[in-house]
């Protein structure tokens, strides 16, 4: 995997991009990259003859300050940019012009999911960059500890795990793999028997399994979970996720702008916005 050498951080002065600054701060020291915050003024909806001009000069200051305060320990080198625009076409262009190899961004988790900021920020950053993100959702107390990994078993899920195993070596890790078979009423529906519906479910699980190990060997050790569904599997995943106690959540995708990929499909799409752990999606850069 390609070094880490550029971390791009969104701060809006809100307490979870704070968080995220945190973090960010906290990536960089250990693998030494070099940090860039950046600080988006959006125009306002409504435009009024009252509206005060912008002082840019105030607001770094401002900024500086609160970066130095979080830095004091850690003394990360960073460069601050204050710029007006929108906020995710603004971050995706000083991503874009300072090479950067990961956004940091803060969200407000899953009970706050329809907010302005994370609709129409966060997840357009995910859509349309090849840049890995990392969404912080909890406040930063420790390094993760715990990761785990939804797979689909694709070469795009395998570079997203290899990637968050390089940039996160000290967390336990979990490999979540979530496989199709049949329930009683499909049973009845084509004619099976319960005991030929038992071997075909076991089959599957027998089959699932021994995939789920070849993969593991390929992105390193970890522990091995296996989900059975029959229709839907986003509340399976989530509750699965919630309950492991995980901290931090690894999503791969095949590319920006499609639709039927891991991550821009409707199951990691729900992961993404619902999870109340910190979440890092990976893109393949060569998508």
């Amino acid at each position: 995997m390609e070094q880490v050498q550029q971390i791009l951080v969104a701060y809006d002065r809100s307490e979870m991009s704070q968080e995220a600054l945190k973090r960010a701060i906290s990536v960089a020291k250990k693998i030494d990259a070099q940090l860039i915050v950046i600080h988006v003024i959006e125009p306002l909806f409504v435009q009024s003859p009252f509206a005060k001009s912008v002082d840019e000069d105030a607001i770094k200051r401002d900024i500086t300050k609160q970066i130095d305060t979080l830095n004091t320990e850690a003394q990360v080198e960073y460069m601050l940019f204050v710029e007006s625009g929108k906020a995710a076409k603004a971050i995706m262009l000083k991503a874009k012009k300072t090479q950067t190899d990961l956004i940091v961004v803060g969200s407000h988790g899953k009970d706050d999911i329809n907010i302005n900021y994370f609709g129409s920020t966060t997840l357009k950053l995910i859509q349309r960059t090849h840049i890995p993100v990392l969404i912080v959702k909890n406040e930063v107390k420790n390094i993760y500890q715990n990761m785990i990994a939804p797979t689909n078993l694709s070469n795009y899920s395998k570079e997203s795990i290899l990637f968050a195993n390089a940039l996160f070596t000290k967390p336990t890790r979990k490999y979540l793999y979530a496989y199709e078979t049949v329930d009683k009423l499909q049973a009845r529906t084509y004619h099976f028997s319960d005991e030929e519906a038992e071997e075909f479910r076991a089959t599957k699980t027998s089959i699932a399994k021994m995939a789920l190990e070849t993969f593991v060997k390929e992105v390193g050790e970890g522990e091995m979970a296996l989900i059975d569904y029959t229709a839907s599997i986003n509340e399976d995943l989530l509750e699965y996720i919630v309950d492991d106690k995980a901290d931090l959540l690894v999503l791969g995708s095949k590319g920006v702008g499609n639709l039927n990929s891991f991550v821009f499909g409707s199951t990691a799409s729900y992961l993404v916005q619902r999870s109340p752990i910190d979440v890092l999606v990976y893109v393949p850069s060569s998508s």
